[in-house]
């Protein structure tokens, strides 16, 4: 805040005398006011002290920031929908100029797009000397590769998850962590660079961490350089060591 001017009289007997007028601001340290103020020898010798005591009247004035001041009215920004416009055109195939074929089955996207999230690709489609080519084939044996490349689109043109319930469900009720759609997507995103995805899996995967699945997670963070998901599994084992 700052003191706009403090202005200090002194009254005695209804006699004012003006001492000084001065511009303070606190915090930059500047102080203004007239060089000769009213001396002290002089003031006791004055008809301004009586039994030794002087009564002084500040009237401060103060210039309010706009921060201080309260908000009568806002407008709500709505959350950015670029993903939902993004996803739109991976949908309707709108402009596409590449096909990811997979396992017989064809993804219209586009290179750009592709180029701008995941450095591999970037590379392939503009440093490779077979960038021209139009198709990318991902010749996968997992028997779940087709939903991975579709879960991994999804999140390449809308930068989120897919459900949750898709995540989770595995290829047989005897599956381990490793055979989730998650731990796939986290394979992904080691070969493809996309380190958002890389960490959306490393917490989707932590939640699951137990004393049963703790050994296999582990293997799969260690397998994709999944750090963070690797030292959760490691405190952890610390914790529960008699049960692990």
């Amino acid at each position: 805040r700052h003191f706009a001017r403090n202005v200090i009289d002194a009254y005695i007997h209804g006699v004012v005398l003006n001492i000084c007028f001065c511009n303070v601001v606190f915090g930059l340290n500047i102080f203004r006011g007239y060089k000769r103020f009213f001396r002290r020898a002089a003031l006791e010798t004055s008809d301004y002290l009586k039994d030794d005591c002087l009564k002084i009247n500040c009237t401060v004035g103060v210039v309010v920031s706009v921060m201080d001041s309260p908000r009568l009215h806002s407008i709500q920004v709505p959350d950015s929908d670029i993903g939902i416009h993004f996803g739109a055109l991976l949908d309707n195939q709108e402009g596409s100029d590449v096909i990811v074929h997979v396992s017989g089955e064809k993804f219209h996207a586009h290179k750009l797009i592709l180029a701008a999230r995941s450095p591999v690709f970037r590379s392939r489609f503009f440093d490779d000397s077979n960038g021209q080519n139009s198709d990318i084939v991902i010749a996968d044996m997992e028997p779940r590769v087709f939903e991975y490349v579709q879960a991994m689109l999804h999140f390449i043109y809308r930068d989120t998850f897919i459900e949750d319930d898709v995540l989770t469900t595995s290829s047989s009720p005897e599956s381990s962590a490793s055979d989730t759609l998650a731990a796939k997507l986290l394979a992904a995103s080691d070969k493809y660079g996309l380190e958002r995805l890389r960490l959306l899996c490393e917490a989707h995967l932590c939640k699951d961490i137990s004393v049963d699945s703790v050994a296999s997670i582990l293997s799969l963070a260690d397998c994709y350089h999944a750090t963070e998901l690797k030292a959760a599994c490691l405190k952890f084992s610390a914790e529960n060591l008699g049960g692990t």
